[in-house]
């Protein structure tokens, strides 16, 4: 893999959008959509009116106790996703990228890489002009628990679906506080899905970008484009990676240390979940980690991952 290889790219995207969103999002808002279906040992219904419960129900960043509140959503609600122009307090999710690259509909949640505007040029395996995507945030954090996504993503080489949790904070002194525990499909092939973990630290030399990547098999249905679920288990000793309903790859803390320093991700501070496409088309490293860059005059006008459910289960 190259030095310079796909995190970077996400990172820059992430970063920004995520720390837009903290000027608006409530560390204390919360879950809203749960069926009723569901047993009510472990999910529970949460009313938009339920306001003096919140800091109780959902990590804060910063709060002393660890939580996890159960959560599951189908986006059969329009109102499940705020638009980054609206109010998000009571909606447990945010998009963060403009309305014309998201929507509800009958397949679920659908978040679309768009062609970029204007004219298109590709040298060294890279684009000079890359396609408008979603990015969509939640509201609420969870410090420890399992969060599943069933989805699906369109295979495009140079394209990326991630279904993720991330904490992405500027801090006081400029340095980047970055933690990754990652689900990316990836337009190399749809044959496999990839996993990944990325905790920057102060005493490493330089970032270890790619160093706990792998990609994993399905166990029936084998290629991305096809509805699965995927699933991120966490806690504060171990990471437990799985798809529809088989674990495929568990990495523990002490599995995480490079030359004596720790990279285990979410130890301290609690993470968000992040959906999203992504061109990875815009620098030489990403390109070839995604099989791209994307073929604009071959690829659809609108490249699409879909997300049909949402869990959180504690």
């Amino acid at each position: 893999m190259p030095a310079l290889t796909h995190n970077i790219c996400p990172l820059f995207l992430f970063l920004s959008f995520t720390l837009l969103s903290f000027g608006f999002c409530s560390p204390y808002a919360r879950p809203t959509e749960v069926p009723a279906s569901k047993n009510a040992s472990s999910y529970q219904t949460i009313q938009h009116s339920n306001h003096s419960n919140a800091s109780e129900s959902i990590h804060g960043r910063g709060n002393s106790d660890r939580h996890c509140q159960p959560f599951y959503t189908t986006f059969s609600d329009p109102s499940t996703v705020a638009d980054s122009n609206s109010d998000p307090s009571n909606t447990p999710f945010v998009a963060l990228s403009p309305p014309e690259t998201y929507a509800i509909t009958s397949n679920g949640l659908e978040m679309y890489l768009q062609r970029p505007k204007g004219e298109v040029h590709s040298a060294n395996g890279m684009n000079d002009n890359l396609g408008e995507a979603a990015t969509i945030n939640s509201t609420f954090w969870m410090d420890s628990g399992k969060v599943t996504y069933e989805a699906s993503c369109d295979y495009v080489p140079g394209v990326v679906c991630a279904f993720i949790l991330i904490d992405a904070v500027q801090v006081s002194d400029g340095e980047l506080h970055l933690d990754e525990i990652d689900v990316e499909l990836v337009g190399s092939g749809s044959a496999r899905w990839q996993t990944n973990i990325f905790k920057p630290s102060k005493a490493d030399p330089e970032p270890h970008y790619g160093q706990f990547d792998t990609k994993e098999q399905y166990p029936q249905n084998p290629s991305y484009t096809s509805f699965h679920k995927y699933s991120i288990s966490w806690d504060s000793e171990k990471i437990v990676w799985g798809v529809d309903g088989q674990d495929a790859r568990t990495i523990r803390k002490e599995d995480t240390y490079i030359n004596g320093v720790p990279h285990f991700p979410g130890e301290s501070d609690s993470l968000r979940l992040q959906l999203g496409i992504w061109d990875g088309s815009g620098a030489e490293g990403t390109s070839t980690w995604a099989g791209g860059p994307v073929n604009w005059d071959t690829a659809p006008q609108k490249i699409v991952a879909t997300v049909r459910s949402v869990s959180v289960e504690c």
